[in-house]
């Protein structure tokens, strides 16, 4: 797979995703994805982001002011 973006070569990683919700911010760490090794261009694929998005609406429902949380399923 190649970079959206410069065309550049990816690879697997992990990130830190932060979703700043207005009211409160989340924080979610470990989070799998594809990074670009030549501009550095995060993607995510569609399941983790389906994740993200359940992750974000559980947290904000909460309303906690800042969340910090490891992604589900990754072992540190």
């Amino acid at each position: 797979m190649n970079c959206i973006k410069c065309k550049g070569a990816m690879r697997e990683s992990v990130t830190t995703h932060v979703e700043d919700m207005g009211r409160c911010c989340i924080v979610v760490r470990r989070v799998p994805c594809s990074v670009c090794e030549a501009c550095g261009e995060v993607f995510f694929s569609g399941d983790v982001m389906a994740t993200l998005e359940k992750i974000t609406a559980t947290i904000e429902n909460a309303m906690t002011e800042v969340a910090v949380i490891s992604y589900p399923g990754v072992v540190a």
